[in-house]
């Protein structure tokens, strides 16, 4: 990949005065926020500030954060007491940053030449623009996504990722495209827009990264992808299964049911619209068991007192 790089995506020289802070949450896992933070060291070449919020990881990984902010310049830790979540927690952090852009990086995210110099000068392409996600990529070299879509039906939100499945270097996955919504975990803001715009802590369970994207493309913004700024998600699926059952708890409290109701409830809240995914099937159904509007309407009125109007 990094060949690829330098051969189709090394950005025009020029000098970026601009300061990123790099946000980056933990909860355990510490191995990856090491390997992580290694390759931000390694390919980031404009100023920069990473700010890790632990969500309050065990007392050992604790320790190890605490010995990473020794050894690295510009690396600051924020400890919590409770899990604040993913939106809880980057809204927290963001409060941290002192960057002229905010980047949001999930902690399995390994960073490659060129990746931030694309992604600002895409950000500064057009003064509507809010936010710029990476093409990333899984280790086998296929396309996670390259941005996202979402089809509006029948009081659905359809949302889908862009290039997905397509090896790195399909010239399809090359072009730079207007986005309805981009995935949060490898993603840049301009700071002013998303102090204006904030991660709702109120997705407490997931679904974060969408509900901002509602608000900023009802309000004019643009959001656009960055071929050039190609990371690899190291997805657990990836991981050798000795990881997998080691991190067991982690994707336990990831995928509990309650705070991912509570998501979905209070986007439905908000917009009136059932969230779905073309990509990992209907939450709604995997979660609770629920096919189809009129079951999922009708849960949603029990658990809420809403009703639909159509």
């Amino acid at each position: 990949i990094i060949n690829y790089l330098k051969k189709n995506h090394k950005p025009k020289k020029r000098k970026h005065n601009k300061k990123v802070s790099i946000i980056i949450l933990s909860l355990n896992r510490f191995d990856d926020t090491e390997r992580a933070i290694k390759y931000i060291y390694e390919f980031t070449k404009v100023p920069f500030e990473v700010i890790i919020l632990d969500n309050n990881s065990t007392n050992d990984v604790k320790e190890n954060l605490k010995e990473l902010q020794l050894k690295n310049r510009n690396l600051k830790v924020i400890f919590e007491n409770t899990n604040l979540g993913c939106a809880g927690g980057r809204h927290k952090a963001k409060q941290y940053a002192t960057g002229d852009y905010v980047l949001f990086l999930d902690n399995d995210i390994l960073v490659l030449p060129y990746y931030l110099e694309n992604l600002i000068d895409r950000l500064e392409e057009d003064e509507k623009i809010a936010g710029v996600c990476c093409k990333t990529v899984f280790p086998d070299g296929k396309i996670q996504f390259n941005g996202g879509a979402i089809v509006f039906d029948d009081d659905y939100a359809l949302f889908s990722l862009k290039n997905e499945g397509l090896h790195f270097s399909d010239e399809a996955s090359n072009n730079k495209e207007e986005c309805q919504w981009i995935p949060g975990g490898t993603t840049i803001w301009k700071k002013p827009v998303l102090d204006s715009f904030s991660v709702d802590p109120e997705m407490k369970g997931a679904f974060e990264d969408n509900e901002v994207c509602m608000r900023l493309i009802r309000a004019g913004y643009k959001l656009v992808n960055s071929p050039g700024s190609i990371v690899i998600h190291n997805h657990f699926m990836y991981k050798e299964e000795e990881y997998q059952n080691k991190e067991q708890n982690y994707y336990k409290e990831r995928n509990n049911s309650e705070r991912i109701l509570y998501a979905l409830l209070h986007f439905y809240k908000k917009y009136k619209l059932i969230v779905s995914f073309a990509w990992k099937g209907n939450p709604w159904d995997i979660y609770f068991g629920l096919q189809g509007k009129e079951q999922i309407l009708d849960f949603i009125n029990a658990k809420t007192g809403i009703k639909n109007d159509a």
